[in-house]
């Protein structure tokens, strides 16, 4: 079956604010931290391949991903560095770790088990970085299993142990405790591994809200991916956090122009009552494109550089908005429902917040269900 993507609504991924997001990161890390941009997800929305090759020679370590296939679609893409599996193999099979010169984030001892068979019959060595659960309670080892695979690293003659890290549950709150009980028990692992006699080239636990937030957190690899795109949130904000640029902006042109009278309701369950005579526009944009419908009555798009409401339930092709205040509004005009326009800004952040959710979600629906151009 053919997805269809509409030819009035596009896309757009600005290569330049990437890059400057990117650079931005690195004037916050000591000088001895590389960053591994995460590109998962197709990049968040925003085109893994485009964005990889955009950045690769930009000074980073590698790139972490999720999936085997989105390492597979890099490599065949021409991309050289290092393909780091974030959450270890996910269930698939350990021969694309091997195929396509993966470095495993190991979350398990039956992974490190099955890489070293692995390994061993194909006559390969890979390498892994242990994962250590210290507070998020989703992958990873325990602290006494990495302690195990520490002191029996020669059991796995085929694995180069070459790192340790973990995530952070709460770095986006940068004040809250759970950081820093996280923090030390990383340390205290670090320490432990040490004594047993391993140590790993790469530590690593900083992600985007870290790198910024928790300056201790850095050690000598950090993962930033949000901050990458542009929709990192100021703490206890529904704002960008400043300085960083929004890489994506999503736009269509309006359809359909009407006069409605005093009393008018619009689109579906009549949500929205006209107090006055009112002027709108049909934009071809709804849930199908990923513009939520919890923004029903509750967001703006921008029309010649204003503010315009977004008036009754989101359908799920297209939305009404009032132009009441741009008398001037002709058919064919652009409307940016994410972005820039003029001296206004609907941020990602800003969207996300209306819709009750987080501008991760936002960037990956949007960008993966309309017409996309990387410039």
């Amino acid at each position: 079956m053919t997805f269809l993507k509409s030819k009035k609504s596009v896309v757009k991924i600005e290569g330049k604010a990437i890059e400057h997001n990117l650079n931005m990161l690195k004037q916050r890390m000591a000088g001895h931290c590389m960053l591994m941009p995460v590109i998962k997800s197709d990049a968040y929305g925003h085109g893994i391949v485009d964005t990889a090759r955009l950045i690769e020679k930009k000074s980073i370590w590698g790139f972490g991903l999720y999936e085997t296939n989105e390492a597979a679609l890099l490599r065949r893409s021409g991309i050289k560095c290092p393909l780091f599996m974030l959450s270890g193999l996910l269930g698939e099979g350990a021969e694309k770790v091997l195929e396509f010169d993966l470095t495993l984030g190991a979350v398990s001892l039956d992974e490190l088990e099955e890489l070293e068979s692995k390994a061993r019959i194909h006559g390969k060595r890979v390498k892994v970085h242990l994962k250590v659960d210290t507070g998020m309670s989703r992958f990873g080892l325990k602290p006494d299993g990495i302690y195990w695979a520490s002191r029996n690293r020669g059991r796995f003659s085929h694995l180069e142990f070459e790192g340790l890290y973990s995530h952070f549950a709460r770095a986006d709150e940068p004040d809250h405790a759970a950081n820093e009980r996280q923090l030390r028990l990383f340390r205290k692992i670090i320490d432990e591994v040490k004594i047993a006699g391993w140590r790993p080239m790469f530590t690593h636990i900083a992600n985007s809200a870290a790198i910024i937030f928790l300056k201790d957190s850095h050690f000598n690899l950090a993962r930033p991916g949000i901050a990458i795109y542009g929709g990192l949130q100021e703490p206890g904000t529904n704002r960008p956090f400043s300085g960083f640029r929004q890489a994506m902006s999503f736009s269509t042109q309006i359809i359909h122009i009407q006069d409605l009278p005093k009393g008018a309701c619009i689109s579906y369950g009549h949500t929205f009552h006209a107090t006055n005579n009112i002027r709108t526009a049909i934009v071809p944009v709804g849930y199908d494109n990923g513009y939520m419908r919890q923004l029903s009555n509750n967001a703006d798009v921008l029309i010649g550089g204003r503010r315009c409401p977004v008036l009754g339930n989101v359908c799920m092709k297209t939305i009404v908005v009032d132009i009441t205040k741009i008398p001037d509004c002709r058919v064919g005009d652009e409307v940016i429902l994410m972005g820039g326009q003029g001296q206004e800004m609907v941020s990602a952040v800003e969207l996300a917040h209306k819709a009750s959710t987080i501008s991760y979600e936002l960037l990956c629906l949007v960008g993966k269900l309309n017409r996309r151009i990387f410039i």
